[in-house]
């Protein structure tokens, strides 16, 4: 598993916002320039976010973005998982269809052992944790 651009650039661009009030309103552009990111790309990985619910969005003059909720109920998982869709080290953990092995397949059990480790230590890292070494 490789973390995407977009991915960095969510994480990048939370850990900013969370850092200022809870309610505090950023415009995209404003955002983009501050966390030099890409302004257009950026717009993308905002709606990913708005549409999991780990931001809000208001439209208008005074609209913006906002974290939607308490940073320490965020996690990394969250964040990556909004961006990127289900994390998978291996097709065979989330489709057993994929490989006819899935069931006498030592590997199988060893890719399934490391993505329980893996979702577990992302989930581990909240907003709120992420900020306090901001």
């Amino acid at each position: 598993m490789k973390v995407t651009r977009a991915s960095d650039y969510a994480i990048r661009a939370l850990i900013h916002m969370a850092h200022k009030p809870l309610g505090t309103t950023f415009m995209r552009s404003e955002l983009a320039a501050e966390c030099e990111i890409p302004d257009s790309f950026l717009g993308k990985i905002l709606q990913n976010l708005a549409k999991s619910e780990i931001l809000s969005s208001e439209r208008g003059k005074k609209g913006g973005f906002k974290v939607a909720k308490n940073p320490a109920e965020i996690t990394v998982y969250d964040i990556i998982s909004a961006i990127e869709g289900d994390i998978a080290l291996n097709k065979c953990i989330f489709d057993e269809d994929f490989c006819s092995l899935v069931h006498s397949c030592t590997a199988h059990n060893m890719w399934s052992d490391i993505q329980d480790n893996l979702v577990e230590m992302l989930k581990s890292y909240s907003l709120a944790k992420l900020t306090e070494k901001y």
